[in-house]
């Protein structure tokens, strides 16, 4: 999604595979969502893949937000984040009164679904100026993040993700790239191997027990029918699994230039519009007697072809007036 890896002359292929695979995961993650309700196995996945992969989203957003916050741009982050996520959360609206049925209205700072991306992102830009004196206000933030549990939640501005995601958008904002050598050792392969399977394991058996909605970041304690003192260390717990995960995570993407690379530049187009689909889906009977892990392997490969059908030139050259509009007048 939304970096300044892509205005770089040099650009680092590790994580623009990192990008690529991550899209691909939110995809297939949101594809197999009405499976959880029955579906150990897909639930057990679908613990996994939220556990990371929005937050290594805003993780490598971070990382790449330093020459924005030193040369304190708010241009960029308003056309390529604020812009977009206006004009989805318009078409959405009509979307859901159409498809879903739901009452007409557009709540501009209440985003729909999968938008609170944008809309958080976009704010990182602006408080990042509050954080960015030194990397020990990430402890800061864990707090802030562990606190905003015990009220209601904050959908105004997406503002209860938005501090439970900060610390990861801010530990990419302070590591450096040599900070990710370690990840290459050949070693660590067999470590990242060990984590995710051990987790995986965790969630496929205690699918059911744990509540999914901690790795939301959207809901209070009290909502996950937990108390404070139990919605706290689950809090922590959520962060060292988000943090070992995408560590695991990391040591199976390449450094080097690969054919995925290049979709990378599209990932915000996936993102945007890969939603439609599987709403629409889920109000169809297409899920039904699904059950089997074979099942979910094909819903896994479609939702690569899919992905790489949304980063095509076609694809973004259709929907650029609306992603990307500023882009689109400007070469005109």
């Amino acid at each position: 999604m939304p970096s300044d890896a892509a205005t770089t002359k040099q650009r680092d292929y590790f994580f623009d595979n990192a990008k690529f695979v991550l899209i691909v995961l939110v995809v297939f993650s949101h594809a197999i969502t009405p499976l959880i309700a029955w579906h150990q196995f897909s639930r057990g996945l679908y613990l996994l893949l939220f556990s990371f992969h929005m937050p290594l989203f805003l993780f490598i957003s971070g990382y790449f937000a330093k020459k924005a916050v030193a040369q304190k741009q708010w241009i960029k982050p308003l056309q390529k984040l604020l812009v977009p996520y206006i004009i989805f959360q318009v078409i959405y609206s009509f979307f859901y009164f159409d498809v879903e049925n739901q009452s007409f209205h557009i709540p501009i700072f209440e985003p729909h679904w999968s938008l609170w991306f944008l809309l958080t992102l976009f704010s990182y830009y602006l408080i990042i100026h509050l954080f960015k004196f030194s990397p020990y206000m990430i402890i800061a933030a864990i707090v802030l993040g562990v606190l905003i549990g015990y009220g209601d939640p904050f959908s105004w501005f997406s503002l209860s993700r938005t501090i439970v995601f900060l610390p990861f958008f801010l530990a990419g904002y302070f590591l450096k790239r040599e900070h990710f050598t370690f990840l290459f050792h050949a070693r660590m392969k067999i470590l990242g191997a060990a984590i995710l399977i051990g987790i995986f394991a965790i969630f496929y058996v205690y699918a059911y027990d744990i509540p999914y909605e901690l790795f939301y970041g959207n809901t209070s304690y009290n909502e996950m029918g937990v108390n404070n003192v139990m919605g706290t260390i689950y809090r922590l717990l959520a962060y060292v699994v988000t943090f070992l995960v995408s560590i695991a995570f990391l040591t199976f993407i390449p450094q080097d230039k690969r054919t995925i690379s290049q979709y990378a530049k599209n990932t915000l187009y996936v993102y945007l519009l890969h939603g439609f689909l599987f709403r629409y889906l889920r109000e169809t009977e297409v899920y039904e007697g699904i059950n089997t892990v074979f099942e979910v392997f094909l819903i896994a490969c479609f939702c690569v072809a899919f992905s790489i059908f949304l980063s095509s030139a076609f694809v973004r050259k259709a929907a650029q007036p609306l992603i990307e509009p500023f882009t689109f007048f400007k070469n005109k």
